[in-house]
């Protein structure tokens, strides 16, 4: 399928997942716990005090207000949904130093360049990401960093078999029918979440570590999150590498979270 009707229609999946799960709360994962968990020991976030910082794939913006307890000098929200943009309005209306930009990875543009852009489950649902991550770099600072998060494909060899079966159907089922199926496979999940404290299964530290701190609504989304768009890539560390220096990006630093997905933090040298 072309490109540009494969962006297309992950935005709209998204802009409709926005309007179901749309609020952000004071929950696990909602929280700082969860966005440090993301990156591990890659940076220290207490250093983006008073710098400029940009998300982009913001979404119902959950990490822009993560990231603005940090005293933040200016925060850019890129969202290509409208849904999206109107979502974080509504859940962040006395954030004064933040912009939204509701526009496409590879259009924005910041007014100020940024020493931190973020991209956390974003730039795997784009289909031939290159132009998106050249952007990204020219609206970095010399010197600034990008920090993305993204699925891995090591070690997922099972649950993708298991995903690639039943998006064939969620993808085009309609939403209503989509979160019922989430909730469904959300109870039996449970027994296998059980199971994982005494046995090493596929995804065991991410299940035991992360998603059982999720409330159930919060599992019915991540469910959801994972059955309802259209298109999602699972990087190998060295396909994404590639395609991070091509961008122009160097010093890469790679964190491997839980061993099934992938966190990295790189610079923009020149």
């Amino acid at each position: 399928m072309n490109k540009t009707v494969v962006r297309k229609k992950n935005i709209k999946d998204f802009g409709n997942q926005w309007k179901i799960y749309g609020k952000i709360g004071g929950d696990y994962w909602s929280s700082d716990e969860i966005f440090r968990d993301h990156f591990g020991n890659l940076f220290d976030p207490k250093d983006m005090e008073n710098k400029t910082v940009c998300e982009v794939g913001a979404g119902s913006g959950r990490f822009i207000n993560i990231l603005s307890k940090y005293n933040l000098n200016m925060i850019y929200a890129v969202e290509p949904s409208i849904e999206g943009a109107n979502v974080i309005k509504k859940n962040l209306p006395d954030l004064k130093n933040l912009t939204i930009l509701n526009q496409t990875g590879e259009l924005f543009k910041t007014d100020n360049l940024c020493d931190y852009i973020f991209s956390i489950g974003v730039i795997d649902h784009i289909k031939d990401p290159e132009d998106v991550l050249k952007n990204i770099y020219q609206n970095l600072k010399k010197d600034g960093l990008f920090c993305l998060w993204v699925y891995g494909y090591e070690n997922n060899f099972s649950y993708l078999l298991f995903y690639k079966t039943i998006s064939i159907f969620t993808k085009i089922l309609p939403d209503f029918i989509v979160v019922f199926l989430s909730s469904i496979l959300n109870t039996i999940i449970q027994p296998y979440i059980f199971l994982c404290k005494f046995i090493n299964l596929p995804l065991k530290d991410y299940l035991l570590n992360v998603f059982r701190k999720y409330s159930w609504k919060r599992r019915n989304q991540v469910i959801f999150d994972q059955l309802n768009p259209r298109y999602a890539h699972y990087y190998k560390k060295e396909e994404l590498q590639e395609l991070l220096n091509k961008a122009g990006f160097q010093n890469l630093k790679f964190f491997h979270r839980y061993k099934y997905s992938w966190s990295v933090i790189c610079k923009k040298i020149s």
